[in-house]
């Protein structure tokens, strides 16, 4: 079952053919449907992702990459950190590049969900139950529900170039992705699936792939338009540092097994630089 948003109502099936390949994933059509969640659970049991390119069509995300850059002029928040990747965790007693140590750039622009324009269809997509569903049975969850934060639960991040995302862990279980515009060179997605569990963080591997050893490292190549689900929790992650003079633009949708899910204060100053309690405008 999945939360709906009020701006949902009305929404027909011609707006969402005109957002969705519905040739290429039929979502209306139970068979087509039960085969694309198939694939996708197999795919995820394998390599932890989804790549569902082409899901977008041309023209709408085209559409897309407009209004997030002129959502991103209006309003967009400006992160040049150098962060963990196991978030805030360090270890003092350790060597400087023992991975708990290790500092990685995080440059870009985020544009928070409430510059992003209400009917634009990147909220537009995130709005649609369709979506919602289809997320939640590839990830075989009983429930799942779009977060209720106006600020953080449907956000543009823009890596222009000399950008990048350093390597990092997730906190949350998965993230979906879509891909709005891809850079000229660089901004790839770069992985190692699986590399921690529960009970071995396995540092020697994770040094190795941050140092480019790991004959484990993987890219997850994309288009503009490609809708991706990863599960990043176990496996370190990075995008590259961004070449060329095109922008590179995601969608960032979020999810939560709970209904009407507000992230922390500390999460928004850090996303968006900005709390609920503090309105909209432009942050540099």
């Amino acid at each position: 079952m999945s939360f709906r948003h009020p701006d949902d109502a009305g929404r027909s099936r011609g707006e969402m053919d005109a957002i969705i390949d519905t040739a290429a994933y039929p979502l209306h059509q139970p068979e087509g449907r039960a085969a694309l969640v198939a694939e996708a659970r197999r795919s995820l049991a394998e390599g932890g992702f989804v790549r569902l390119p082409g899901f977008v069509r041309p023209a709408a995300v085209q559409s897309m990459a407009r209004e997030a850059e002129l959502a991103c002029e209006a309003g967009g928040f400006r992160r040049d950190y150098l962060l963990g990747a196991y978030g805030g965790k360090s270890a003092p007693d350790l060597p400087e590049d023992h991975p708990l140590r290790r500092r990685h750039p995080y440059s870009m622009h985020v544009v928070p969900q409430d510059i992003l324009p209400d009917e634009g269809l990147v909220r537009r997509l995130f709005a649609q139950d369709m979506l919602t569903d289809f997320i939640r049975d590839m990830l075989g969850e009983p429930e799942l529900y779009r977060c209720a934060d106006p600020l953080v639960s449907c956000v543009t991040t823009h890596l222009a170039p000399g950008d990048q995302h350093g390597w990092h862990f997730d906190a949350n279980d998965f993230v979906v992705t879509l891909l709005v515009q891809k850079p000229e060179q660089g901004g790839e997605f770069e992985f190692v699936p699986g590399i921690r569990s529960d009970g071995a963080e396995n540092y020697e591997a994770v040094a190795a792939a941050m140092d480019g050893r790991s004959p484990a490292l993987r890219l997850l190549p994309a288009e503009a338009g490609t809708l991706i689900v990863f599960q990043g929790k176990r496996a370190l992650h990075r995008v590259t540092p961004v070449r060329g003079a095109r922008t590179r633009i995601i969608a960032l949708f979020s999810y939560d097994r709970r209904p009407d899910m507000f992230f922390p204060r500390q999460v928004h100053i850090n996303a968006v630089g900005r709390t609920l309690d503090q309105g909209t405008g432009a942050q540099h």
